[in-house]
């Protein structure tokens, strides 16, 4: 079975939740105040079934001061019912609830024109043109237009079968399957016996009994004890199913409505959202930089600022990029619709789509690029291209810097499932993937960039060390990608390797280019450093004594020295303590000669053997140890096989 949600949208007293009752046998007016004053307060729900479709209502408030709960509950529908009395057609609610309808771009629905018994037919007809002038170019320009009176039931088989043609001729919007769960709240309660109760219609994903969910932003995680979707119960619940979750692990106070059920630690609120805005024609006025506003999405709404790239006014019916400062976190995605509403007095006056739900903070001089990919990115979505998705990875990996954003950065930017973020990376030829757990995508011009600098900074380490073997790898890190994992920094310093750019050995980093060549100078100092310390045998003499001995200038000897330890020339023991690589092969093969593999000896063993003071023979045996030439195991050594 197929399940579509209908949203009613119109002015108070024109019928809506009578219609509902009369297409469902369900009064959605379920609070006693509402039933009291006759009015609807606050979202109301009804089902029915229509041909193999489980078609389910969200009954919304028409009066002005309720447009916040009508917002509430419109944006997880499919299609929209304009609910129009005859008797008093077009009418200010009216008019702004088809607004929020179309900044939300419900893809498609139908009008009802409700109480056409109160009227007769040349007012019928005039009332079904001032409706066709008010949706005009929008996407109920061809909608059809029903006549009902829902107290006596006439028309209601007509609307019916509407209804049924309009959920069949595939205007129901796509529901992303590859998609992580998303719940926006719109009612918490608690049932005796159950606990904690939340409602919602999913925009997206599936959840299942016993799945674990986190609150956003509050973090509470919560388990789920039992699911009904239209008041049956169900083992699971999908996007697009009016659908009621109890809880365990949360009380009634800690989840309020606005707040999003989805599963733990795959979304990053954020208090900055970077958006397309569409100012309508008829707002009261321009909207100024950093104008107060109300931001209703999902079931939520909160207070912030709008703030535009050149600190300009938005025009009536203008589009600009704009950045949403909200006083506290919200969870979007890409793609999410949303609008805007004065700070006061409350009357709708935009809205939009989220192109970045978490954006960095950027210096100056990057505001000016990252407007205009922004600019590209919206146009992209508003053409509908296939890979608008993609281009907003890309977007996304690029902006992230040399660090990458990892799948689950991505996820929590799309909400899509990392597997079909993984299939998208695969199609990009603007991004490198590093196959690390999870993966992270990068951008290739920005590791160019990062090569290029790589590369400057390692012709400067050369000409200031000519004699180095090369720079330490980890400052390399440090300097350039200082928070990325080992994983990252080994892939990118293979790339460039790949490349022909650079030589990565040891712990060392080079220039491919890079050749060191000891002038004559230089290699006295070398025979003289190698004769010094080879004549001290297993016990040589410190740098120090070698500045001391050689009558050349220190920093010379020093430079020669270290060239030594990269070249292999000479081992490093201790920092007070080098054999040449000849004395320490001496050494090892006279250990041989005493020792079998897997004999076991003293360091007074080690001390006669060598003819070495306790100064020298703990250094040498802990260097073997960290060789794997000996174990240690207690107060003795065992040596290895060879």
């Amino acid at each position: 079975m197929h399940d579509v949600i209908i949203g009613t949208a119109g002015h108070i007293d024109h019928g809506k939740t009578t219609l509902i009752k009369a297409l469902t046998g369900i009064d959605a007016d379920r609070l006693v105040e509402e039933k009291r004053r006759g009015i609807t307060i606050d979202i109301g729900f009804a089902h029915f079934e229509l041909d193999g479709f489980r078609v389910g209502f969200i009954d919304v408030p028409g009066h002005e001061r309720f447009v916040k709960n009508m917002l509430t509950g419109i944006g997880g529908i499919d299609l929209v019912m304009l609910v129009i009395a005859a008797d008093e057609s077009v009418m200010p609610q009216t008019v702004e609830h088809f607004q929020i309808c179309r900044l939300l771009e419900i893809p498609g629905g139908l009008i009802v024109l409700t109480k056409k018994n109160n009227v007769d037919e040349e007012l019928l007809e005039l009332v079904g043109e001032e409706v066709r002038d008010l949706v005009a170019g929008s996407f109920l320009e061809d909608a059809p237009i029903i006549a009902v009176d829902s107290l006596s039931g006439q028309g209601i088989g007509d609307l019916s079968a509407a209804l049924l043609k309009a959920v069949e001729g595939g205007q129901v919007k796509s529901r992303q399957e590859a998609s992580l769960f998303r719940l926006p709240v719109d009612r918490v309660f608690t049932i005796r016996g159950f606990g904690t109760v939340v409602t919602g219609t999913p925009w997206r994903g599936r959840v299942d009994i016993d799945q674990t969910l986190q609150v956003y932003p509050g973090g509470e995680q919560v388990k789920v004890r039992g699911i009904e979707i239209f008041n049956q119960k169900s083992q699971a619940a999908a996007a697009g199913q009016r659908t009621a979750l109890n809880l365990s692990g949360a009380e009634t106070h800690d989840i309020q409505r606005g707040m999003l059920l989805a599963p733990p630690r795959t979304f990053q609120p954020s208090q900055m959202i970077d958006v397309e805005l569409r100012l309508l024609e008829d707002a009261p006025t321009p909207l100024k930089h950093a104008s107060p506003v109300r931001f209703h999405h999902g079931s939520g709404e909160l207070l912030g600022r709008v703030y535009f790239p050149q600190g300009e006014k938005l025009a009536q019916g203008s589009r600009s990029i704009a950045q949403l400062r909200l006083d506290s976190p919200t969870v979007c995605c890409l793609g999410d619709r949303f609008v805007i509403r004065r700070y006061s007095p409350m009357v709708t006056i935009g809205g939009g789509v989220v192109l970045d739900p978490a954006p960095r903070k950027r210096k100056r001089h990057e505001r000016a690029d990252s407007h205009a990919r922004l600019e590209a990115l919206a146009r992209t979505w508003r053409e509908g291209q296939a890979e608008c998705v993609l281009r907003a990875i890309e977007y996304y990996s690029e902006t992230a810097g040399p660090e990458g954003i990892d799948l689950h950065g991505l996820a929590s930017r799309t909400g899509l499932l990392s597997e079909r973020i993984a299939a998208l990376l695969s199609q990009s030829d603007d991004l490198e993937v590093v196959p690390q757990s999870p993966a992270l995508a990068v951008s290739k011009s920005t590791l160019k960039g990062l090569a290029q600098q790589v590369e400057t900074f390692l012709s400067g380490f050369h000409r200031r060390n000519p004699l180095a073997a090369g720079a330490q790898r980890e400052e390399v890190k440090e300097r350039f990608l200082r928070n990325a994992s080992g994983t990252y920094f080994q892939h990118f310093l293979e790339s460039l390797q790949m490349q022909g750019l650079i030589c990565s050995k040891s712990d060392k980093v080079r220039l491919a280019s890079h050749r060191v060549q000891l002038d004559e100078s230089q290699q006295e100092i070398r025979r003289g450093i190698l004769q010094l310390i080879g004549d001290g045998g297993l016990n040589p003499p410190s740098l120090d004594d070698l500045l001391a001995r050689l009558a050349k200038p220190s920093d010379q000897v020093r430079d020669v020295f270290y060239y030594l330890l990269d070249a292999g020339e000479l081992a490093r023991i201790t920092d007070g303590i080098v054999l040449t690589s000849q004395g320490l092969e001496e050494m090892i093969a006279r250990l041989r000669q005493r020792f079998a593999s897997g004999d076991a000896f003293s360091v007074a063993d080690f001390k006669d053997l060598l003819g070495v003071s306790r100064k020298y023979a703990i250094p040498y045996l802990e260097y073997l140890d960290r060789q794997r030439i000996t174990q240690r195991q207690g107060d003795r050594r065992v040596l290895k096989s060879a």
